[in-house]
């Protein structure tokens, strides 16, 4: 089985990682036996190397995370490592221009949670085959988008009229970078991103 690296807080003041933890044990039982690290601030390319993927739902970034931690994570990905960023993950780009380019993205602020549709674009991808239209309760992040970046929207959501990326992919270097917006709680994950998360893992394993 393959190894994969969970960043995140079990003590965290918006999005604790223990519930996201074990549905992440479900989704990819049998592919990756998850390790949880809460002391993301240390993290070192050797010790990522260890891991054939790396999950980031980091709650307390700006508290905890590091210029070194960055740059191990930039490194990790550019020498052929994959990275899914979940949710509240994407924060830490508001504040690290490093990861901030790793991302695609920048995080700029979310109103209060609203009922949001998600759709299918018209782009083909693996991790977004046969993905089925929903609607939940969730933060709407808005992002400032990294035009450099060659990204791949694979679904989105409408809000005040506009249609936001919600999850993308794209190559960084020689690793792989896949960012999924909806993710505030367990609800969260409807089976559609269950799915996505799931092929994600089997994307980066070129298993699909």
């Amino acid at each position: 089985m393959r190894k994969a690296l969970l960043l995140g807080d079990r003590v965290a003041p918006y999005h604790p990682v223990g519930g996201i933890y074990e549905v992440l044990k479900r989704i990819y039982d049998g592919v990756f036996d998850i390790t949880l690290e809460e002391n993301y601030g240390e993290l070192t390319l050797d010790g990522l190397e260890e891991y054939d993927m790396v999950i980031s739902y980091t709650d307390r970034w700006g508290e905890k995370g590091t210029k070194q931690a960055a740059a191990a994570l930039v490194t990790y990905v550019a020498d052929g490592g994959s990275l899914l960023v979940l949710h509240n993950g994407l924060v830490a780009a508001g504040s690290s221009h490093e990861l901030a380019l790793l991302y695609g993205a920048r995080f700029l602020w979310h109103p209060s949670q609203v009922l949001i549709d998600y759709y299918k674009t018209d782009v083909d991808h693996q991790i977004s085959e046969r993905f089925e239209e929903f609607r939940t309760t969730e933060e709407a992040y808005m992002f400032d988008f990294d035009d450099f970046t060659r990204k791949q929207v694979l679904v989105e959501y409408r809000y005040a009229n506009s249609r936001i990326p919600a999850v993308w992919c794209h190559r960084y270097g020689w690793g792989k970078v896949v960012c999924v917006v909806p993710g505030h709680q367990t609800e969260s994950l409807h089976a559609p991103v269950r799915k996505i998360l799931y092929r994600a893992g089997l994307w980066f394993l070129d298993r699909i």
